[in-house]
């Protein structure tokens, strides 16, 4: 009677190890398909098809570009030129490529200076045109939104004559998706003019003299 006691006592244990056992392959298997359905999904959402002679064939898209510095510095000063530097034939053309590069409420709103100031009208008013001049641009990179500055002058040339306006902006830098309008892959955000006691260059002081 004790032998059989003993049995049944051995035989449950051996059950319940095996059953613990079961359980913790179950697990295993659980989290092993988890991690391949997490990773199948993952490729599905950066899949992409290409369409060739021999059919359509499924690839991985590569992963968004990291901006560089260079590339950072280069958005800024074009968007700087465009939106800085222009005459009365060419003020909307290079003002509206301009705003593709910066967030519509701040492309806007430095619009709004230029209709205050009626530069397009004294354009056509005094012949005049605008030259504008990169002193430097600092971008920090080392967190998201990219942070940055930008210092300059814009030149006002009419009546035979030049004046220097200093301008100075700090800004954020977005990431977006590249683009013909926008190959930077980067969008200019709180776009904020901030003062700027730039002393006049000594080729501005040459050129301001030789049209007085």
């Amino acid at each position: 009677m004790m032998q059989q006691a003993n049995n049944v006592t051995t035989l449950i244990k051996s059950l319940k190890i095996i059953c613990l056992g079961l359980i913790v392959a179950l697990a295993v298997s659980n989290v092993a398909w988890l991690f391949a359905y997490v990773r199948e999904s993952s490729q599905n959402a950066e899949r992409v098809y290409m369409v060739a002679d021999n059919g359509t064939n499924a690839a991985i898209s590569a992963g968004q570009v990291q901006p560089t510095q260079y590339e950072a510095r280069n958005l800024v000063r074009s968007f700087m030129d465009l939106m800085f530097q222009h005459d009365a034939n060419t003020f909307r053309e290079r003002v509206n490529h301009g705003m593709k590069l910066v967030d519509h409420n701040d492309g806007r709103a430095i619009y709004e200076t230029f209709k205050r100031g009626r530069v397009l009208e004294n354009y056509h008013r005094y012949n005049s045109h605008t030259n504008w001049t990169c002193d430097s641009v600092k971008v920090d990179m080392s967190v998201e939104p990219y942070q940055g500055f930008v210092w300059g002058a814009q030149q006002v040339v009419y009546d035979n004559q030049i004046a220097v306006q200093p301008v100075a902006a700090r800004f954020t830098l977005s990431r977006q998706l590249r683009s013909d309008i926008n190959p930077y892959g980067l969008l200019i955000d709180t776009f904020t003019f901030i003062d700027y006691p730039r002393p006049i260059q000594s080729d501005e002081g040459r050129a301001v003299a030789a049209n007085h």
